[in-house]
């Protein structure tokens, strides 16, 4: 049966960083008003062990597990990030160790039955700077600092889409049997992987992989302010292969807010992301509970509202043949 257009699952970022036990952490979810739940890389090996064993008591579903999750157990919690190793690394050894990082996160995914495993497919060694994109999206456009941050990236990313291919080929062929799918996840940075014409490139690499286009709202609307590819331009030419979404409003290029809480039209995007079997809520650390649960009801609305317009176009559709 189809997952219900507004069903809405909610992130464990939004309180993880603070976890220190697992039925804490669980109880400030459930301030959400959501029981689905996308595990995150914040959490630690005892907080997941923890998490593990209260999921099924307190009624709770896993839809997803962003890696690399969890924590490395000789990593500090502090380093803990989606981009903790480069799946395009051009160094063999140091891209193996994300592989190996990649699939412990995706046997976990299939462990707690959750359809899903969101990746960060990596950056282009070289010309990162983080400040590059944000200063071109507080301006509103391109700045020559990110023109020339992108010939340079231009100049080393075929190298690295060749690296990343060898992890996919792994990957895409160990998710077949554990029964999971992969989000390729749009990023923030310029320098970081894929861009718009690289998710193309990678959805025709891979056809017929378990694979599929994760779409981060927050990241597709901060690079569109830096002048790079417009937001609901990667919906239009990806939402055929939607797997999922994570969903976090911004302003300018502070995202990771409430949705409804920033700049986005969400009437707009909401009737793109319909297709989405995976909703999540990615809101920061931050905002009290009353905001996230107001967030919830938010997209609820829009949600609903945006499936009843589609029907009422399929209806006078039919209507229209007959």
């Amino acid at each position: 049966m189809p997952t219900p257009a507004n069903q809405l699952a909610v992130s464990t970022v939004w309180a993880s960083a603070r976890a220190e036990e697992a039925a804490w952490l669980l109880d400030r979810m459930a301030e959400s008003g959501l029981h689905r739940l996308e595990l995150e890389y914040r959490l630690t090996p005892a907080l997941l062990t923890g998490i593990k064993k209260e999921l099924r008591p307190r009624g709770l579903s896993v839809t997803s597990v962003h890696n690399y999750c969890p924590v490395p157990a000789e990593m500090p919690r502090a380093k803990a990030s989606g981009d903790l190793f480069n799946l395009a690394d051009l160094d063999q050894e140091a891209r193996l160790l994300a592989v190996r990082g990649t699939v412990a996160t995706m046997e976990l995914a299939a462990d707690l039955e959750a359809a899903a495993v969101v990746l960060h497919l990596g950056f282009v060694e070289g010309v990162g700077d983080k400040r590059v994109t944000r200063a071109a999206a507080r301006q509103g456009d391109m700045t020559p600092d990110l023109a020339r941050l992108l010939k340079a990236r231009a100049q080393a990313a075929p190298r690295h889409m060749d690296a990343l291919c060898f992890s996919l080929e792994r990957l895409s062929e160990r998710a077949l049997r554990l029964g999971v799918q992969l989000g390729l996840e749009n990023r923030f940075h310029a320098h970081q992987m894929p861009d718009f014409a690289e998710v193309a490139w990678l959805l025709e690499r891979f056809a017929g992989a378990p694979l599929g286009y994760w779409h981060d709202t927050g990241h597709a609307q901060v690079s569109a302010l830096a002048g790079l590819t417009p937001h609901e331009e990667w919906l239009t030419a990806y939402g055929h292969v939607l797997l999922g979404c994570h969903l976090h409003d911004a302003r300018g290029d502070d995202d990771h807010r409430p949705p409804g809480d920033g700049d986005m039209d969400w009437a707009v995007l909401c009737p793109l992301l319909l297709p989405a079997q995976i909703k999540v809520l990615e809101v920061a650390p931050g905002p009290e509970p009353q905001e996230l649960a107001q967030a919830v009801e938010f997209l609820r609305g829009e949600f609903a509202r945006a499936a009843a317009q589609a029907q009422e176009r399929q209806q006078r559709t039919r209507e229209a043949r007959k």
